[in-house]
């Protein structure tokens, strides 16, 4: 069916292209631009064609046709389960900075493949709360919390801790601080409930205190610590919120060390977890010691990685210490499973300053497209998407970028949300038309 209306779609464009003597160039190209959005949204009910976007690139890119495999096998489990069997949960990490954070992107990401009825909604997955931290949290749950809390983050240099996934820590000294996660409605969509959570924290350190749920002990059916570093806790009954409070067990405690959250259901379906720090390169997630053994805990199916735009900003940018370094992550990934499939995005386009192009960017793509080859991984190259060099400003004028002329407008994710998915889609579709028995 899909094969039918893109042959549709093209033809009629074709039709509507031919020139005619009724028209001027510029009153035919407008005319035609008109309908072009006409057809798309009766064919497809896709949102309306915007031109600064290159539509023709978005689509994944790969060495070797099997490096989504294990992903794409996984999906495929999950669309065709039955009722019979144990639930299946197919897991994606989503590794990034700023772009990852603020969680437009990827909670655009979330919930259509949460949305999509073949697939099902697992939980939020990995949170952090960002507040405590006092920086930018997500908007699809709230965080509270009690006490002082200071936060300690992989990007900056003068500071040192245990970290995780997150590359971010909030601690505290006071035994009696809290922190409340509640995850809320947002853009219509209500809240996941939460059936199951982790409390990801060095657990194994004995100067630490220990993390407790503050619920009704009735609604809690299990409690278990996990030597991979973190406490997992399963209720009896459906919570709409988890508060976290600490014990102080041993006169050697004398403070606690927070990594991040997971929210999750018993049902099938996806679990997104996004894991993004503002001002992130891809150095500063070689800094996380705990790195390996969570991603082994957490036991992704993909690992989607953006990272470039930091690394890719200063004039003097060592491409090659880029390449090495994602490199690097590569293998702390595969060490947990060399069957892990990884899906590398290009950064976007960006100005310096607002006012100065960069080149840079385009470095960053190519040492991609080189990883792509070597390292049998796959690529969306968004850079090229976008339009490539001095795209942003495109973008911008389409109310698709900031005016800082490194992030893009929620619109603007939005849509990168929109095209990834889409491109991801079709790469799934071509594999089960080879893959799945006729």
């Amino acid at each position: 069916m899909m094969k039918i209306k893109k042959r549709v779609f093209w033809f009629l464009i074709i039709l509507i292209s031919i020139p005619t003597l009724a028209f001027c160039q510029d009153d035919l190209q407008e005319k035609t631009k008109k309908l072009e959005d006409s057809i798309r949204l009766m064919l497809y009910n896709e949102r309306p064609y915007f031109e600064v976007v290159n539509y023709g690139a978005n689509r994944i890119e790969m060495k070797d046709s099997t490096s989504l495999d294990n992903f794409f096998e996984a999906l495929d489990r999950l669309q065709n389960q039955n009722k019979t069997q144990e639930n299946t949960q197919v897991k994606i990490l989503h590794i990034g900075d700023s772009h990852v954070q603020a969680d437009f992107f990827t909670g655009k990401m979330r919930r259509l493949f949460q949305e999509d009825k073949r697939f099902g909604d697992a939980g939020r997955g990995f949170i952090f709360p960002y507040s405590a931290a006092k920086t930018n949290n997500p908007f699809d749950y709230k965080t509270r919390y009690t006490g002082a809390w200071t936060s300690q983050k992989m990007v900056s240099n003068k500071n040192q801790s245990q970290w995780g996934i997150s590359g971010i820590n909030v601690e505290t000294t006071n035994p009696k601080s809290t922190i409340t996660l509640e995850p809320i409605k947002n853009n219509g969509r209500n809240p996941t409930k939460i059936e199951k959570v982790r409390i990801y924290y060095p657990i194994l350190n004995e100067k630490l205190f220990e993390a407790v749920i503050i619920a009704p002990t009735n609604e809690i059916k299990s409690q278990k610590m996990n030597p991979d570093g973190y406490l997992e806790v399963v209720f009896s009954v459906p919570q709409t919120s988890v508060s976290i409070g600490l014990d102080k067990t041993d006169e050697i405690q004398t403070h606690f060390i927070l990594q991040g959250i997971s929210l999750e259901t018993n049902d099938k379906g996806i679990l997104y977890h996004a894991v993004g720090i503002n001002g992130a390169e891809t150095r500063h997630y070689l800094r996380c010691e705990d790195f390996e053994t969570q991603l082994q805990s957490i036991q992704p199916d993909l690992v989607v990685i953006s990272l470039g735009t930091n690394d890719a900003y200063p004039s003097r940018f060592d491409d090659i210490a880029y390449k090495g370094n994602l490199s690097k992550i590569m293998t702390q990934i595969r060490n947990t499973n060399p069957n892990i499939s990884i899906l590398l995005t290009s950064p976007n386009d960006t100005y310096r300053y607002k006012k100065y192009a960069n080149h840079n960017t385009q470095k960053a793509e190519q040492r991609l497209q080189e990883l792509m080859r070597e390292k049998n991984v796959a690529l969306w190259n968004f850079y090229q998407i976008m339009g490539g060099f001095k795209s942003i400003t495109a973008w911008q004028k389409a109310g698709l970028g900031q005016r800082d002329r490194i992030h893009l407008s929620q619109t603007g994710y939005n849509l990168q949300g929109d095209l990834f998915y889409e491109a991801i889609n079709e790469q799934y579709q071509k594999w089960i038309e080879k893959n799945r028995p006729k």
